[in-house]
């Protein structure tokens, strides 16, 4: 399980590369999304879409052009699903780093396929 939770997390992480849509894809609805104080239920894919170009078009603002999985620590909890921590870091044009941020997931696999169901990000 924990090599498909990673593979699932390096595509998730370029994702944000191509776009909303994308990254929508690695999102199962309704999905909650939890970040500086404030959460939302996402119950449509055009609301997960949504919720993401706006975080892709903050994050891009900053100078957002890439990022990488610093860590990540998942374990199962039961047969279809896992809870999981990634530790990302944001970089530049050139590589440079911007920011890092912690997030956990509780994903559930239906259909063959993880899903992130909550996002939690680790606020300072």
């Amino acid at each position: 399980m924990a090599d498909d939770v990673r593979k699932f997390f390096e595509a998730y992480g370029a994702s944000f590369r191509v776009g909303p849509s994308a990254v929508a894809e690695f999102y199962h609805e309704p999905c909650i999304t939890a970040r500086m104080g404030a959460t939302q239920l996402n119950v449509t894919r055009r609301d997960t879409e949504e919720f993401f170009a706006k975080a892709l078009e903050a994050y891009r603002s900053k100078g957002f052009a890439d990022g990488a999985m610093l860590s990540l620590d998942s374990r199962a909890a039961g047969s279809n699903s896992t809870i999981a921590t990634a530790r990302w870091v944001y970089k530049d044009n050139d590589g440079k780093p911007l920011w890092e941020w912690t997030f956990t997931y509780n994903l559930y696999k239906s259909d063959g396929r993880w899903r992130i169901l909550l996002q939690t990000m680790h606020d300072a």
